[in-house]
């Protein structure tokens, strides 16, 4: 289905917001559930989604842990002696953690088959500055470049003999300590060579800018946006 990035902008701030407000597990689930359908009925290749998903596990299980231990509520499930450690209310708060942010992360899948010249165009027809528009689509592009710059450095590290796996957790987080210096330094940088070619682009020599496509509305994106923007008031309204 082809819709202007402004309705998947749309579309997504919905959905974004709705995650924000639920915080039930079941509610959490059925909003993923209702997002991975669009995202089948709009041709999205579900497998690429968990390979996005994937780079966040890490980042999701210590979420997780973090929410289980410290948000204390309901039954006890584990305790060491009086002290409870695992409770039904950390349990929930834990998954909802990791369903909120798959929905996040399954919402922003939506703009894969947008291309960045079409992300800035639709926000600078919003009348949003092109520096900012431009600022946003370079941050966007930078994630799977820092990606695949924490996959270097870790691959360097195995080809010295170094098997993470078998690394003792102490040890483990020294070293990445040592690799986080590297990845930095790989994305400043970019950074330096993406300005050093702007500049010899003449980025923000004239003061407007032109451009020799125009995206326009139709019919589509408007009973599109109208649905998802009902749909969001409605359920919000029935939340609170």
């Amino acid at each position: 289905m082809k819709m202007d990035p402004r309705t998947k902008l749309v579309i997504m701030a919905c959905i974004t917001t709705l995650a924000l407000i639920y915080d039930k597990p079941g509610q959490l689930f059925l909003l993923l559930a209702g997002t991975v359908l669009i995202l089948t009925l709009m041709q999205i290749n579900i497998l690429r989604l968990w390979g996005m998903f994937k780079s966040f596990l890490p980042l999701v299980f210590i979420l997780f842990l973090v929410q289980l231990i410290f948000s204390p509520g309901g039954r006890v499930l584990q305790a060491a002696g009086p002290v409870p450690l695992v409770t039904s209310g950390g349990l929930a708060a834990g998954t909802g953690v990791i369903l909120r942010l798959g929905v996040v992360v399954a919402s922003a899948s939506l703009f894969l088959t947008t291309g960045s010249r079409d992300f800035i165009l639709g926000l600078v027809q919003w009348k949003v500055p092109y520096e900012i528009a431009f600022m946003v689509s370079v941050a966007m592009r930078f994630l799977p470049i820092f990606r695949d710059e924490i996959g270097n450095v870790t691959t360097a590290v195995q080809l010295r003999g170094i098997e993470l796996k078998k690394v003792a957790w102490p040890e483990k987080m020294g070293l990445c300590r040592c690799l986080f210096f590297p990845v930095v330094y790989g994305a400043v940088l970019k950074a330096q060579q993406l300005a050093v070619a702007m500049e010899a682009r003449c980025f923000r020599v004239y003061p407007r800018r032109t451009y020799l496509r125009h995206l326009t509305f139709h019919l589509t994106d408007y009973v599109l946006m109208l649905f998802f923007f009902i749909i969001t008031l409605v359920l919000v309204g029935l939340h609170f």
